[in-house]
Formats: structure tokens, sequence, C-alpha cells
């Protein structure tokens, strides 16, 4: 883990130090083999000079588990790129397990495909200002570079509309695995709270519905987020039963709710589907951004650049959310 934290502080030197962000994706992940199979590394005259990280974060489908790992820092030295090193790498990787990843460069994202990663739908990123006074606000702040408050000093309330507050994943009502049929959903067990969300007292705060549901409650996480230089409210994980769209409305609404109570500048959220993405364009978000998601998982649907609703990733998955704007791990230690 050593060499991997020092190859990764010398390219990915906006992250470093790695150590404890590496140690706690492949170490203290609850659902990583004791092997470390799932970490792939080339040599060249006894140098390290390339990797592909893969972070073992599963699937789910109808009440079953799928065993997958999510890709990461794909990298190769500069002076070891155009001998082939990239594609082997790739096409070694990509044979033994399902990977599904985001945040593809746009050739990265083509080799992947040539090795046959399939194209499984968008990651969209929206945006929305609290009001257009925000806006004049922001560009004031911004013009006379005015401190803003500390993200980690916001206290969030206990209840929000339908919504209390979530201390620990034995609160959760969880009677389910899934929260959609036919949906292939990034696993949200109580482990993957543990770890994702309960690991420390911050930045994440959980929200799930008290409505009395046949299966999974609706619920949703946010943390203030620095961004562009003031303060956001990111809602960084939701999931709702797709049958019920009033859920989706419950979950905006009570964020909305937050936002107002905290005064942040607006709210930050993604979408991977389009019952998902209707509900947020009707509600005046701005689509900012669109990452490509691509798996070797077996997608029963066809490659298409069309919305749909036959999975659900967040920005939670991503090691993007692991970061502050500094690239600081939130995890770290004196983060509080």
């Amino acid at each position: 883990m050593n060499t991997i934290s020092k190859f990764n502080d010398e390219c990915f030197s906006i992250r470093k130090p790695h150590q404890h962000y590496d140690i706690y994706r492949f170490v203290q992940n609850p659902f990583a083999s004791t092997e470390k199979d799932f970490i792939y590394s080339v040599e060249k005259d006894r140098q390290y000079v390339a990797q592909m990280l893969t972070m073992p974060v599963p699937l789910s489908l109808n009440e079953e588990i799928i065993p997958a790992f999510w890709g990461q820092d794909y990298f190769v030295l500069e002076e070891n790129r155009g001998e082939g090193i990239g594609k082997e790498l790739a096409n070694y990787y990509l044979g033994r397990d399902y990977y599904i990843a985001v945040g593809f460069s746009a050739k990265s994202a083509i080799i992947h495909q040539k090795m046959g990663a399939k194209k499984i739908g968008y990651l969209s990123f929206y945006i929305k200002w609290a009001s257009p006074i925000s806006k004049l606000k922001f560009l004031i702040w911004r013009g006379f570079k005015v401190k803003v408050k500390a993200v980690t000093s916001y206290q969030l309330p206990n209840k929000v509309g339908q919504f209390k507050k979530i201390n620990r994943s034995s609160e959760l009502e969880l009677p389910q695995l899934n929260w959609n049929e036919n949906v292939i959903e990034s696993l949200r067990n109580r482990d993957y709270f543990n770890w994702r969300f309960f690991y420390k007292s911050k930045p994440y705060s959980v929200y799930q519905s008290e409505k009395t549901t046949e299966g999974n409650a609706a619920y949703f996480v946010v943390k203030p987020h620095f961004y562009r230089g003031v303060n956001w409210l990111q809602v960084v994980d939701y999931r709702f039963n797709n049958l019920d769209i009033v859920q989706f409305y419950s979950i905006l609404k009570s964020v909305e709710a937050l936002r107002k109570k905290m005064n942040l500048f607006g709210v930050l959220i993604t979408s991977t589907q389009k019952i998902s993405n209707d509900l947020l364009n009707k509600k005046k978000f701005e689509r900012y951004k669109n990452e490509v998601v691509l798996t070797t998982y077996p997608f029963e649907h066809q490659e298409t650049d069309a919305e749909h609703n036959h999975f659900i990733i967040s920005f939670s998955d991503s090691d993007l959310d692991m970061h502050n704007y500094l690239g600081r791990f939130y995890y770290d230690e004196g983060y509080v």
C-alpha cells in the first residue's frame, strides 16, 4: 500500500497525502478481500510505471448482490505512454471482474470501450441557485473576496419535513436490498452506510422518510459544500421508489428547506434516471455536466444516449465525493 500511495502522491498531487485515503478505499472498505486482488499495477525495469485501482463496491439487482468494482486512479507515467501499457492493463483487468466507472477522460473512455466496457448511461450534474438575488450576492462576495463560513460549522436539524436524521446505521429502515424492481442499483446496505457516511460525524447527514412503506423508505444524504467560492448544499446520495414519484418530490422539498434554513447559495445534485431528470428539469434545476458511465456488467439493455430508468448510482459512489475543493480527503486526521 505504501508504494501505491507514493505513486498516487506523484501522479495525483492535488490529493496528497494519499496514505489514509488509500487505506480507507482498499483496506477499511467492508467489501474488500484480504488478498487485494482488485489492485493492478505494472512494473518495468523494477519501476512502478502504471496502475488501475479498483474499489470494491457491489451492485444489487432484484434482491441479489452483484460483486463489482469501481475503477479509479488509472494512470500510466508520461514517459511510458505510447508503449501499449495502458491498453494491455485495461484489457487484463476488464476481463477479470465486473467493473463500473465514471469520470473518464475522452481518450480513456475510448480505450475502455474498445476493450469491451459498455456505456450504461450518464451521471448528470445539476445546479439550482437559491434565487436570482443569490446570483448577485455571489458576484459581490466573489468581487470583494468575502470569507465564507467553514462548511464543517453547520448544524443540521434532526427533522425536516417527513424526514428524520439518522445518526447510525441501526436506525435505518431497510427491510429489502433494493428500492426498485428490475433496476441495477449500487448497493446500499448497513455496511455501506457505516463506511461511507457514518465513518465520522462530518461531513455527511443522512435523512430517511418516516412515512410507512411496504419496501425501503426513501432517504437522502447531504453535506454543506464549498463550490465556486461560496457554500452550497450538495445532495450526494438518495433513493426512492420509481413507482412513487411523490417520494422524490418530498426529497427535493426537504432539501430546499435545509438549504433555506442554513442560508446556502443553492443546491447541487446528480441523477442517472430519466424519472429524476424530468422532475429536476421541471423544478428549474440546470444540468451543467454529463459524465459517461461505463461497465463490464452484462447489461441487458442496448447502449444508447437516450435517458432511461434502468440503473441508479449517485455522486457518493465516485471517489469525486471523497475530497474537498483543495483535494483533502474528508476523513483525514484533523478534518472535523
